[in-house]
């Protein structure tokens, strides 16, 4: 698990909730906090019935719409989760071992809270592992892809 924190924070929300950079994400989840809570449930049933979940593309719209005002929003949290077919990627490109049905999830937590974000990385496994290889390699992948997008951080 990786914990960073946003340098700038104008940039990075514009990046959020203005721009694409995080549209391919799926989110199982978000909450905002303004006058009052907003919860979003991302998972939803296709008409296959089949399970399915939102891409930040798809509710990023609805997202800025709660955010954006007079007033900064008082807190939010978002799960970002890496599609199947991203992580399937991930995995080939990372050489790493597992199956991609080992893999329950590669994920990006943001935390917006008291004026600060903060990122944390996850990556969730089917199968018992005490090699922390993937997250090891999911954690340089967000590095890359936070560089790439020029959105500044520390790591804490």
């Amino acid at each position: 698990m990786l914990g960073l924190q946003i340098a700038d924070i104008k940039d990075f929300t514009n990046k959020l909730f203005r721009q694409e950079v995080f549209d391919q994400f799926l989110v199982p989840e978000a909450a905002f906090i303004t006058t009052f809570s907003i919860a979003i449930d991302g998972n939803s049933v296709s008409e296959e019935g089949k399970p399915v979940c939102s891409t930040w593309g798809q509710l990023r719209p609805l997202a800025f719409q709660i955010v954006k005002g007079q007033t900064l929003p008082k807190g939010f949290k978002i799960v970002l989760r890496l599609s199947e077919e991203n992580t399937n990627k991930t995995l080939a490109s990372c050489g790493l071992s597992y199956a991609a049905e080992d893999v329950a999830g590669l994920f990006l937590n943001i935390h917006y809270e008291n004026g600060e974000i903060r990122c944390t990385t996850g990556a969730s496994l089917t199968v018992f592992s005490l090699d922390r290889s993937l997250e090891k390699e999911w954690d340089g992948v967000i590095r890359r892809f936070l560089r790439h997008h020029q959105i500044l951080f520390e790591e804490t």
